[in-house]
Parts: C-alpha cells; sequence; structure tokens
C-alpha cells in the first residue's frame, strides 16, 4: 500500500519535469545535432551534398517532438525518389532493383557525410561497385588498369553495366542471349568506333568497321547476334587484355582454345584468321590486299568488257532495226510461211530441267546471299526477316548451292560423255581433238577470234554482221566460266561452309580469302547474269522481251537460217535437219514458259537496280 502511494506522489512530479523539458527544449529551439551530435550528423552533414537540404527532407513524418525524445515516436525515411525522380525510374527497372531489392543506401551508405565527386569519377565508381563485386580479372584489365591510373576515357563498370539503369536481363535462354549480346556489342562500338578517343589512346580507330565486314558483323548487323560471336565472346567480358599479354584470350598461344568454343574441333592455324582485317592494308595483311585486288582488277575488266560490248551491240541492232523500219525494208528468206515456222530442237528436256533448276537455285542464292553482303541497307534486313531470320537464310542458301553443285557435277559428267561417248578405256585420246574442237563443242577455236573480231567490225559499221555455228563465242564463255565461277565461289563457299575442318587443311586466313571471293565472286556473277547474259537472250531488240527457246527448246527454222547460217547447211549437208524437226510448244508449255521466264527476268532486273543503287550510292 506504501509503495502504491509513492508512485502516486510521484507522477505529478515526473509529469512536470517532462513538461518543463518540452518547455525548455522549445525555448531553446532544439536541433537534431543537439542528440545526434556525432560527428557524421553535424561538420560531415554540413560539408555533405544534402547539407543544406535539413534532416526533416529524408526523415519526415514527425508529430510530436516530445515523443520522439522519449523514443516513442520515429520519424519515417522518405524515398529518395522525391527528390530524385528520373534516377529512380531508372532504377526501379534495374538489376538491382528488381533481383536484389537494394535500396538507395546500400550503394551510397555514406548519406550523411557524401561530398561531391572531386576526384576522378571513374575511380570512385570503380571503388564502389568493387566492394561487392570483387572482380579482379576486371580490376587487374586493360580498362580497370587504366581506370585507376586516371585514365577517363576508358571503360568503368557504369560505362559497360549502366550506372542507376542496370539492365536486368532474362536469368537464361536464347533471350538472354540475344538481349546481352546485342547490348554489350553496341556498348564496346560505341567507344571503339569513336576515331578520337581510340587514337588518344594509341588503338585502332576501325577495329569496329573492319569487323562489321566479316560474317560475325554483318550477321549481328542485320540483327541477330545470338548466331555468331560478339565482342565480349573473342576479349571476354573483363579480362580485356593487350594481344602481347599472355594471359590474354587473343594472345597467340590462348586463341585455339578461345575460337574452340565456337568452333570445337578446329586446327590450331584456324587460330590465323584475321577477326578485324583490312584488306587494303599491304603491309599488315599482303595476302588478303592482293587477293581484294585481283577480284577488283578482275570484277573492273569484266564488266567494262562486257557492258562496252552490249552497248555497242545493243546501238548497232536499234539502229539498223530503225532504218529498216522508217525505209521499209523486209528480211527476205528463202522458206515459204509454213516452212518457216517449222521448229528445230535446240535444247533436250534434260537441258532444260538443268536451266530452270539452275535459275532457282541462282536466285536463291543470291536473295539468301546478298542481304549478308550488304546487310547495312533496309532492304538486307527486310528480306533476311522475311526469310525467318540470319539461320533460316544460311540454311536456305545452302540448299540453294547443293542444287547448285549436283548441277556442275552433272555437267562435268555430260562434258566426259561428249568427249569419250564409248568411255576413255575403249576410246582413248582418239578423236578427242575433233570432237573437243568441233562444231558440237563449247571449247573457243579459232573461228571464234574471227567471229568476235568481225562483230566489232560491224559495231562500227565496217562490214557485216557474222553468223554463228551451233554456239556463239558469247555462248562459250557463259559456259566456260562456269567452271572457273563454280572453282572460286564453290570453293570458297564449301570452305567458309564448314570453317573448322577447313582449318585441317589450310591456315585460317585463308578462311578471309575465301570471304573475299566468295563475296566479290557472287556480285560478278549476278551482275553479269543479270546485266549481260539477260541482254544476250531476251534483251536484245531481236529477241525483245523474251526469248524462251530454253523453256520450250525449240526456235523456228528461219531463226536457226538466218542468225545461225553455218549450222543449218551443215545439218542439211549431214542429212540430220529433218530428225530434229519438233511439234510446236503446246499452249501449256508457252504459258509456263512466258510466266517463269518474264517473272525471273523482272526479278533480275530488279535486283540489278538494287545492287548497282547499293553499290554506288549507299
Amino acid at each position: 500500500m506504501m509503495k502504491k502511494c509513492r508512485v502516486l506522489i510521484l507522477i505529478p512530479f515526473l509529469g512536470f519535469f517532462l513538461f518543463a523539458v518540452s518547455a525548455y527544449a522549445a525555448t531553446l529551439k532544439i536541433q537534431c545535432s543537439d542528440c545526434h551530435d556525432s560527428e557524421k550528423f553535424t561538420t560531415g552533414f554540413k560539408g555533405s551534398v544534402h547539407g543544406n537540404t535539413g534532416c526533416t527532407s529524408c526523415h519526415a513524418g514527425f508529430k510530436s517532438l516530445d515523443k520522439h525524445v522519449i523514443f516513442k515516436e520515429k520519424p519515417a525515411l522518405i524515398s529518395c525518389g522525391t527528390c530524385h525522380s528520373e534516377i529512380e525510374k531508372q532504377y526501379r527497372n534495374s538489376f538491382h532493383s528488381l533481383y536484389e531489392d537494394f535500396k538507395c543506401y546500400d550503394c551510397h551508405y555514406d548519406i550523411h557525410t557524401l561530398k561531391p565527386e572531386k576526384e576522378n569519377l571513374k575511380i570512385a565508381v570503380t571503388k564502389n561497385c568493387t566492394k561487392c563485386h570483387t572482380n579482379d580479372e576486371y580490376a587487374l584489365s586493360g580498362h580497370g588498369a587504366a581506370v585507376m591510373k586516371g585514365n577517363k576515357d576508358t571503360a568503368t563498370c557504369s560505362d559497360c553495366h549502366g550506372l542507376h539503369d542496370t539492365k536486368a536481363y532474362h536469368t537464361s535462354g536464347e533471350t538472354y542471349l540475344l538481349e546481352a549480346r546485342e547490348f554489350y556489342n553496341k556498348t564496346c562500338k560505341a567507344c571503339h568506333s569513336n576515331k578520337e578517343m581510340m587514337e588518344r589512346n594509341n588503338i585502332s580507330p576501325n577495329a569496329v568497321k573492319y569487323y562489321e565486314e566479316t560474317y560475325h558483323g554483318k550477321v549481328q548487323d542485320l540483327g541477330y547476334p545470338t548466331s555468331v560471336a560478339g565482342c565480349a565472346d573473342c576479349h571476354t567480358n573483363h579480362n580485356i587484355l593487350p594481344k602481347s599479354n599472355p594471359a590474354s584470350t587473343i594472345h597467340p598461344k590462348n586463341l585455339t582454345q578461345n575460337c574452340g568454343k565456337c568452333h570445337p574441333g578446329i586446327h590450331p592455324r584456324f587460330a590465323e584468321y584475321k577477326a578485324h582485317p583490312d584488306y587494303r592494308d599491304k603491309e599488315r595483311y599482303p595476302q588478303l590486299y592482293v587477293s581484294f585486288l585481283l577480284m577488283a582488277g578482275l570484277l573492273l575488266v569484266t564488266f567494262v568488257f562486257f557492258w562496252t560490248h552490249t552497248l555497242l551491240w545493243w546501238r548497232k541492232v536499234y539502229w539498223e532495226r530503225h532504218q529498216m523500219e522508217e525505209l521499209g525494208i523486209k528480211l527476205e528468206s528463202p522458206f515459204t510461211h509454213k516452212e518457216g515456222i517449222e521448229r528445230i530442237k535446240r535444247f533436250s528436256v534434260t537441258d532444260r530441267i538443268m536451266h530452270v533448276l539452275l535459275i532457282i537455285s541462282f536466285f536463291g542464292l543470291v536473295i539468301t546471299g546478298f542481304p549478308l553482303k550488304y546487310h547495312s541497307t533496309p532492304w538486307a534486313g527486310a528480306i533476311i526477316k522475311a526469310l525467318g531470320g540470319a539461320h533460316n537464310a544460311g540454311l536456305y542458301h545452302r540448299a540453294a548451292a547443293l542444287i547448285l553443285i549436283g548441277l556442275f557435277l552433272y555437267t562435268l559428267l555430260k562434258c566426259f560423255r561428249f568427249a569419250f561417248p564409248k568411255g576413255f578405256r575403249k576410246e582413248g585420246w582418239r578423236g578427242f581433238s575433233a570432237r573437243i574442237f568441233g562444231p558440237d563443242s563449247l571449247m573457243p577455236n579459232a573461228q571464234d577470234w574471227r567471229q568476235f573480231k568481225a562483230m566489232v567490225k560491224w559495231f562500227f559499221g565496217k562490214g557485216k554482221p557474222p553468223t554463228f555455228g551451233r554456239w556463239t563465242y558469247w555462248e562459250k564463255f557463259d559456259f566456260l566460266a562456269v567452271f572457273w565461277g563454280m572453282i572460286a565461289i564453290g570453293g570458297s563457299g564449301v570452305t567458309l561452309w564448314a570453317p573448322g575442318l577447313a582449318s585441317w587443311v589450310y591456315p585460317g586466313w585463308v578462311l578471309n580469302i575465301a570471304s573475299i571471293v566468295h563475296s566479290e565472286e557472287a556480285l560478278l556473277a549476278a551482275l553479269f547474269i543479270f546485266t549481260v547474259h539477260f541482254f544476250n537472250t531476251h534483251l536484245i531488240p531481236s529477241k525483245f522481251p523474251m526469248d524462251t527457246i530454253i523453256f520450250t527448246g525449240s526456235y523456228k527454222l528461219e531463226e536457226l537460217w538466218r542468225f545461225r547460217t553455218p549450222e543449218y547447211e551443215r545439218l542439211v549437208k549431214e542429212g540430220r535437219l529433218e530428225s530434229l524437226k519438233v511439234k510446236h510448244p503446246s499452249i501449256t508449255l508457252k504459258i509456263i514458259s512466258s510466266m517463269f521466264g518474264h517473272a525471273s527476268l523482272w526479278i533480275g532486273l530488279l535486283f540489278t537496280l538494287i545492287l548497282l543503287w547499293t553499290f554506288f550510292f549507299a
């Protein structure tokens, strides 16, 4: 009872004491630092970046100072985003926020003494990040070492990963690889394509440019980075060291293992492949320089000659037809109308099927191959997307290549049978020369040279146009060009198809040469077919707009007599003309031939315009 009385007596005194303390505190205008008097809350805070904002800018929600001083009320900590709204928006979608639930103070833990950064900001970022990410590889790498030495150009953590907007990718699978590789490739290229920055640091300013002209770079540029090696695949994420450093992934002794991650089973000389080649650098890449020079020279000589030939031919034929129409002259014929329209067989069914397959495979190769060559153009990306991506385009390209290779091998077989009708064992070399240089052969001979000279004289009005046998000199060139083309474009294509296996045959830099040859020979073949061959067979005024002989297999007797007089006379002399007469093509065959032929012609002409525009202006 006495104890209760004592407590009751003390209550008024205690209340009076608290009232007195509150009143006294109010008269003194008590400050937070009066209680929170450690250095970080006093002098440290006043000198910080938040020193002029006051405590209640972050610690809000006071209702009663009386309750606070007796520990009955604690202020709420407001969001940093109240002031730093833009940074908060970035951070909410970052990896640290979404996956780690980090708060601002997990990185900015010295918030009460945080001062404006006076030293190199990159150094400060590196020091801060490596408190959690103890990555020795980065700290010792070319980037990390350069940062700590004060190089303001080199990349620190935030330059690659972002500061408050650290990217949050899918955790695994194809989507992760796509997002991450694409982002980091762009990040690397952003600095390494900066010419002034690279020159300041004695680094090649063209590494990105030359890389983008390799297969890896082209596929990435088309938007399919998961299919090929990106920057970090070869140079790693953090241990980025110069080639001369034995610990570097691109040091010669480490290259085989590095390349083998994507190309298993390679020979060590595979590593001689040039990842950032400058084909115009004669000193550093002599083999590539010579290869590029030879291919460029081949394109120049071929097109200067044949385009000149085509233009002169077109002008002469068009001019003569104009004069004949103007004078009302009609060409004479020794045949009656009925005889003149009789059909003479020129191509067998097999020849025609082979040509249709050739057209299909050729267009397949052009449509799937040239978007890679001209990867930075809008039309290239549209075509690859329509094909279902770079991987699918590659599959279609190889399928078309297999058709072409099969046709070539079958052509070789036909050539052998032509040269040795009864087989080499029975015939040997007897009669070989007569067949190879005979009138049915596609092998050039002296007569072709005489006909070419006569053709040139006719171009300039110095003689009559020559007449031809079964084959003209330009048809023989078209046929024999296939052999060079298949060796060049086919051989290089197979090499690029299986680079790992190819490395067991020859060194890696041959892959670079194969890329040059494959690309430039493809351009040569496509433009030659679409301009020169199309003119010779379809666009010449005497045949315009379409010569369907390769589809129907036959032509009129009068055409044979008028344009291939020696061949007509030979067939008559040998008594073979009657045996070559065939029925007029059916209406169905004519419709199909016309539709397929015109579609091929217009697709080819469209690609010609696209390629020429890209080549000269894009």
